[in-house]
């Protein structure tokens, strides 16, 4: 399973538990106070008066009747009128019951009108809230209930995912912005290229299809980029998890780039011990490495780069880390980004290589996918580092 779905459903536990009780109180006050236990309560203390209302009244009303035909010692009374008293009694004490039954079926409304009017407001806020969600409208936030229960989580939760909405959306433009500058740059070029070629003004010779050849090796490059982070970052990448020596990848890693470091003016070195072992796929593994050497040459040099491969407890270690000026306070935490550049003029490098833009997003979801983590700092002893931290095999 994908590291994102593992996110997504370790996200609904949250909201789950979010709803079930609100953070920062005992959880036995939020049972004491929650929406569930309130209704209770109400319903049935209004239950409690009414019964209370009408036996009083009843019982009331049946004393007067008692009270009013008690008959005086004296006076004798024959079966007809006592027949007649009986029926006279009864009527007054239905009379009274249904007084009592009117009356408390009057507070009962009352009071469930005063409940029910809390309750349910919030949740016409709520519905309101998402039909203008649902209209296109963002940044909807809605008043949170002042009392700490399942209607408050459940606002608080509506107005994070409004908020997450947004951020998404805005992310969403950025993304379709920078994928069509990213293509539209190498169209444009070998638009160009070919234009002046029917024009007459560039001969159609091997350097000329040597341009147009690079253009759309970068933008097939960036197609493939796009596609692979896609399926990284849903799961549905097919990943065959094994032990791999981390410290053979490195160096193996080093010794095929050695050519272009020499170029670069880099010089490469590998610090791991033989016994260093990861749990990962050992394609992914080396696409991942990879692409965190390819920023380290691109952007880095001159300069030394160096590849480590180190254990901590159960999990295993392995850094990239240059000597060049590093990430300005800005752009460090936008490393990971899809399309991000410190320098937004620099898509290639000194030997002319094109870049998607993406290869560190990549390494990051290809980490992730293999149940690790990346993360990037500047060393303090200045250049950048790049730390991935995955599973040793299990003994």
């Amino acid at each position: 399973m994908g590291k994102t779905q593992e996110r997504l459903r370790a996200r609904r536990r949250v909201q789950l538990r979010h709803l079930e009780g609100w953070p920062g109180r005992p959880r036995g006050k939020r049972r004491r106070w929650g929406l569930r236990n309130r209704l209770g309560r109400a319903f049935t203390l209004t239950a409690l008066l009414a019964v209370i209302l009408t036996t009083g009244m009843t019982v009331g009303t049946t004393m007067q009747v008692l009270a009013q035909f008690r008959p005086e010692t004296s006076v004798t009374l024959t079966a007809a009128d006592w027949d007649a008293l009986v029926r006279q009694a009864g009527h007054t004490i239905m009379g009274g019951a249904i007084r009592a039954a009117i009356v408390s079926t009057l507070l009962s409304t009352v009071v469930a009108a005063l409940i029910t009017r809390q309750l349910t407001l919030p949740l016409l806020r709520l519905a309101d809230g998402a039909g203008r969600l649902q209209a296109g409208e963002r940044g909807v936030t809605l008043p949170v209930p002042p009392r700490n229960d399942e209607l408050r989580a459940l606002t608080l939760a509506f107005n994070e995912l409004t908020v997450s909405l947004a951020r998404q959306e805005a992310w969403r433009r950025g993304l379709v912005a920078d994928i069509a500058h990213d293509l539209r740059t190498p169209l444009s070029v070998m638009r160009s290229e070919i234009e002046a070629m029917q024009d007459g003004v560039q001969p159609l010779n091997g350097a000329a299809l040597g341009r147009l050849h690079g253009e759309v090796l970068l933008l097939a490059r960036l197609v493939t980029d796009l596609r692979l982070l896609s399926l990284a970052e849903g799961g549905a990448l097919s990943l065959a998890l094994q032990p791999v020596n981390a410290g053979e990848t490195l160096r193996a890693l080093a010794d095929a780039h050695a050519r272009r470091a020499a170029e670069a003016g880099v010089s490469l070195s590998v610090q791991a011990g033989p016994a260093v072992t990861v749990q990962a796929d050992p394609d992914r593994l080396r696409q991942t490495l990879q692409n965190l050497l390819d920023n380290a040459l691109r952007y880095a040099a001159p300069g030394a780069v160096e590849l480590g491969a180190a254990t901590s407890g159960d999990r295993a270690v392995l850094t990239v880390r240059d000597h060049g000026p590093g990430f300005a306070p800005d752009s460090l935490s936008r490393a990971f980004e899809r399309f991000y550049r410190a320098d937004a003029s620099r898509t290639r490098d000194p030997q002319g290589r094109a870049s998607s833009g993406l290869g560190l997003a990549i390494a990051r979801a290809l980490t992730e996918a293999q149940g690790g983590t990346l993360d990037a700092r500047n060393h303090p002893g200045g250049g950048a580092e790049f730390t991935v931290t995955l599973n040793t095999p299990p003994s």
